[in-house]
């Protein structure tokens, strides 16, 4: 499958449904339980049903999230993570595969592979990391599907104290991988100025990944990023309630976000696209 599979004429809205021990703690279940998981693979499912129509690709954890395969409308293609999702991460370690799916399984079902990682090229680990990369574009090339680096630029500090940094370091590090995917999921860096070098330092397209940023931001991001080359959006945590202390956390907390304010962010966002890029 290719890129063609996740893309609207204008350009990619893309939806992460690909974290399930988010849903899994904002509905105050435990992957753990074999019900509970059960439960949080019924949420992703509904709330593909709910958003997919409003985006022209969704990324899902097959280890929860392959039942929403199923409920996903004929516009919107779908991209399978190749990390496990379903443990906490390590962002100083190798990435961990799923154990029960892989570049293989994403082609026999129709999708495009994406690999989440964690990523500084100053890092230890940078050298096998990058191998992985290497060795999973490979695979994906063979197999004649299109691979899709989620980068998340790993800092012991928060990027606005070290902007410049923040972006020599994103600059770096696609320098060094860009040769290995087909498209990058990148987080906003910093400043219009900084989202057209990094634009101009790339050969492949980049989308603008909200990756844990509040949601009234991001949109501000994904329209600055649209005017300074980027060729589409990824929208996840935002789909999730925000903490609220005391809240009593539930799935029926999490089916009405998604059924309201998460739809209603999709639509905007799409909108928004359409406008800027049409």
């Amino acid at each position: 499958m290719t890129l063609d599979a996740i893309r609207a004429d204008s350009g990619y809205s893309l939806l992460s449904l690909a974290d399930p021990l988010a849903v899994a703690d904002h509905a105050g279940l435990s992957l753990q339980n074999l019900d509970h998981a059960a439960e949080v693979a019924s949420l992703i499912s509904e709330a593909s049903t709910l958003l997919a129509p409003h985006v022209s690709g969704v990324c899902l954890a097959p280890d929860i999230g392959f039942s929403a395969v199923a409920s996903l409308p004929k516009n919107a293609g779908v991209i399978f993570e190749l990390s496990d999702m379903v443990r906490a991460k390590d962002p100083l370690t190798v990435p961990v595969l799923a154990q029960t799916w892989g570049v293989e399984q994403t082609r026999n079902n129709y999708g495009l592979a994406k690999l989440e990682l964690y990523y500084n090229p100053q890092e230890e680990d940078a050298r096998s990391k990058k191998q992985m990369v290497v060795e999973l574009a490979d695979y994906c090339r063979h197999e004649g599907i299109a691979f899709i680096l989620d980068l998340v630029l790993y800092l012991e500090t928060a990027k606005e104290k070290y902007q410049a940094q923040f972006l020599e370091l994103q600059l770096d590090s696609i320098a060094e991988l860009q040769e290995y995917c087909d498209l990058f999921f990148l987080e906003y860096p910093i400043d219009p100025l900084s989202a057209v070098t990094l634009t101009a330092s790339l050969d492949v397209p980049w989308v603008v990944s909200g990756r844990g940023v509040p949601y009234e931001e991001f949109k501000d991001q994904v329209r600055a990023s649209f005017e300074s080359g980027a060729q589409g959006y990824v929208i996840g945590s935002q789909l999730l309630p925000a903490e609220v202390p005391h809240e009593q956390r539930s799935p029926e907390r999490v089916a009405e976000f998604f059924a309201t304010t998460a739809r209603d962010r999709a639509i905007e966002l799409e909108r928004i696209r359409q406008e800027v890029m049409l």
